[in-house]
């Protein structure tokens, strides 16, 4: 796998577990997202949002967003291997998430900077700048 571009988000983000029936707006952040199984309803919002769901919810954050330049092709592989692992090597727990064109790693707030380091010392380039 090459070398991949990605943009750090200043926002903070929270992911939470919520109850399938709540009546929700998601809105706000570089990402979001709702994910619903047979099980539970997972989503990702502004992590001042956060606050507003109250006692239905569990949640977990403040998060930042990593995202991966793109679109990538649907042919690739090892996009997230190149990616966690060096985070995983550096002790940092991730939410990863996928789009269409690109993917989203979610780290701990606290440790965005570190996540920076670990990705840039293992060949990638992560800027805070929009994406040209």
């Amino acid at each position: 796998m090459t070398a991949l571009e990605l943009r750090l988000h200043p926002e903070q983000l929270a992911v939470a577990k919520v109850p399938a029936t709540a009546d929700l707006t998601i809105g706000g952040g570089p990402i979001r997202a709702e994910l619903v199984t047979a099980e539970e309803r997972t989503i990702v919002l502004g992590h001042d949002q956060a606050t507003e769901l109250g006692e239905q919810a569990a949640v977990e954050g403040p998060f930042r967003a990593l995202e991966v330049r793109g679109p990538l092709d649907f042919s690739l592989t090892g996009v997230l291997a190149a990616l966690l692992t060096p985070l995983a090597q550096a002790g940092i727990s991730v939410f990863t998430l996928s789009t269409f064109d690109t993917d989203w790693i979610l780290v701990p707030a606290g440790s965005a900077a570190q996540a920076r380091t670990a990705l840039i010392n293992s060949g990638h380039t992560v800027t805070t700048e929009e994406f040209a």
